[in-house]
């Protein structure tokens, strides 16, 4: 599994691509075939996937970071800003402060994006035996992957080296 980290604001789809590119690289000189283009599908109720290949991603975005995890199972990613927050309202997450409470958050959304079943559930009972790993890679906020255990390699990209970088502003 590889993770992407970035701070600022880039088209999804740019930098989906940009760090399939590196992911390809990566795995492909340890030996694995993953192809070197793919197209990401969006089905209205699925989870978004590529096209070929059997690479999976997740992609997340909070107050101005990025966060995506590409691997060859499924993978689900959730960045948040820890920020006040009244967290006792969410009464179905046992937290007892706001760093506590967006740890468990970043689980629960990173758990729902693994699944693929989105927001909609969003108070389902979490597994236990459901993995998590959280990263400290930005101060003040929480990253979390849900997936199954394997090894991780984490990389910050510096999004003016990606190619139609700006979000359009014409697009809502």
């Amino acid at each position: 599994m590889i993770l992407f980290f970035a701070r600022g604001e880039c088209d999804s789809d740019a930098f989906i691509k940009y760090c399939y590119s590196h992911f390809v690289d990566k795995m492909n000189a340890n030996g694995n075939d993953y192809p070197h283009e793919v197209s990401i599908v969006r089905d209205y109720g699925e989870k978004p996937r590529f096209d070929k290949g059997g690479a999976h991603f997740s992609l997340s975005h909070s107050h101005g970071v990025l966060m995506l995890g590409i691997s060859h199972s499924e993978i689900g990613v959730d960045i948040e800003k820890i920020r006040p927050v009244n967290y006792e309202k969410f009464t179905f997450v046992d937290a007892s402060d706001e760093k506590e409470f967006f740890r468990k958050w970043t689980e629960r959304e990173s758990y729902l994006k693994y699944t693929g079943v989105g927001l909609k559930d969003f108070r389902c009972e979490i597994p236990e035996d459901a993995h998590f790993e959280h990263f400290d890679v930005f101060d003040g906020y929480d990253a979390c992957v849900c997936a199954e255990e394997q090894n991780v390699t984490a990389y910050e990209i510096d999004l003016s080296q990606i190619e139609g970088d700006k979000p359009d502003p014409s697009a809502k």
